[in-house]
């Protein structure tokens, strides 16, 4: 639609739903939605997702007759600026008239996340990860070679639209550095023969104590990053690019529901390739999720035997044996002096054999014993 008086940048197009597919709702009023070229090239660099809570709050303006109950300026004279802001840290300046909604202008509230981001303030999104350095994690990694996998992976760069091949999305507690570095090792890991040089990362930020509130809201509802995630699900298929997507603990509870979305919608995600390490998911759940979308599990089962967390937290394994098992090595999970190779949870695990080694290596002779003991009386059985 142009308006032949106005400035280029304030000519107006139709503001179309970014994601049909995803997003099912009509307008409830005959207002028509707008918005102007200069809102339009701001919204081009945003991801899908953040697309969508846009489009998203147009709805509901138009839902409420366009005024806006909780935008600033409750007034109704039809050209009177007003502003409403959108979960993400998204802002827009609309007018209304009987006949649109116009979106005149688009800001970011909030900084991007960087590595210089407080951790309490850092938000989830798109980063691109580039590897550093040859170093990858494998049964023969010596101290050194452990030492040197955080620099492994370089700067998390945002981004608003995935390019690469594979995607990961990490756990809690992990900042953004971490994660970066971290969940590159659990994408080299799990798909080693890619040698992959660059992977993207949905980060999923930590909030603390709120990190476990996050879990038990995508078991029983829906967290925002597990709907990030379905839409970008939803976005590689569209676009018919294969993907293969790696998850690590709470990001295999992440992972789950966000298929089960994409699953409510009737969609397929055939060619999609999913690996879970260590996740805090039920695995029957995981896998009857997958199995619907018609992905390919390359793995879902890769936990160490001594993990509360995929046994326990994922309620895969409540025998007396694993519970006590997963008591005995809890602060090697939590705890913060501990070296990260003897954690049964942080790494990927590469075997009983592997895990013994290092557990002795730094000196923890009795855990060592007792999994090696595990490992005798499970093959006496076999």
């Amino acid at each position: 639609m142009q308006e032949s008086n106005l400035p280029a940048q304030h000519q107006l197009l139709d503001l179309e739903n970014p994601l049909p597919s995803w997003n099912l709702k009509k307008k409830i009023t005959g207002k028509k939605l707008m918005i102007t070229k200069e809102a339009d090239t701001f919204m081009r660099g945003l991801n899908l997702y953040e697309k969508t809570k846009v489009y998203n709050e147009v709805l509901k303006l138009a839902s409420e007759g366009g005024y806006g109950r909780f935008s600033k300026g409750f007034r109704k004279d039809p050209m009177f600026m007003r502003e409403k802001k959108c979960s993400g840290g998204i802002s827009f300046m609309y007018n209304v008239n009987p006949e649109m909604i116009v979106i005149n202008r688009m800001k970011l509230e909030l900084e991007p996340t960087s590595l210089a981001t407080p951790v309490n303030k850092q938000q989830m999104g798109l980063f691109e990860v580039k590897r550093k350095s040859g170093v990858r994690w494998h049964e023969g990694s010596t101290k050194a070679d452990i030492e040197e996998l955080e620099n492994a992976w370089g700067t998390p760069e945002p981004i608003s639209t995935i390019k690469t091949e594979h995607v990961a999305i990490n756990g809690m507690s992990n900042d953004l550095e971490k994660a970066s570095w971290l969940m590159g090792v659990h994408m080299d890991t799990a798909y080693w023969g890619d040698n992959a040089k660059a992977y993207t990362l949905v980060y999923n930020p930590t909030r603390g104590k709120l990190d476990i509130f996050e879990c038990i809201q995508d078991r029983v509802s829906t967290s925002k990053l597990a709907e990030l995630l379905a839409i970008m699900l939803i976005e590689s298929q569209q676009n018919g690019v294969n993907r293969k997507w790696t998850a690590h603990s709470q990001g295999g509870i992440i992972m789950t529901r966000a298929v089960e979305l994409v699953n409510m919608r009737g969609i397929k995600l055939e060619g999609q390739r999913v690996s879970i390490h260590a996740g805090g998911n039920y695995k029957t759940r995981a896998e009857n999720a997958f199995t619907k979308a018609g992905m390919i599990i390359d793995e879902i089962r890769r936990d160490h035997p001594d993990d509360f967390v995929p046994h326990l937290l994922g309620f895969n394994d409540l025998s007396p044996g694993s519970f006590i098992r997963g008591i005995r090595s809890m602060k090697l999970v939590t705890g913060d002096k501990r070296p990260v190779e003897v954690s049964p949870h942080t790494l990927p695990y590469l075997g009983r054999e592997t895990a013994i080694r290092h557990l002795q290596m730094n000196g923890y002779h009795k855990k060592a014993e007792r999994l090696a003991e595990l490992t005798m009386k499970e093959f006496d059985l076999l």
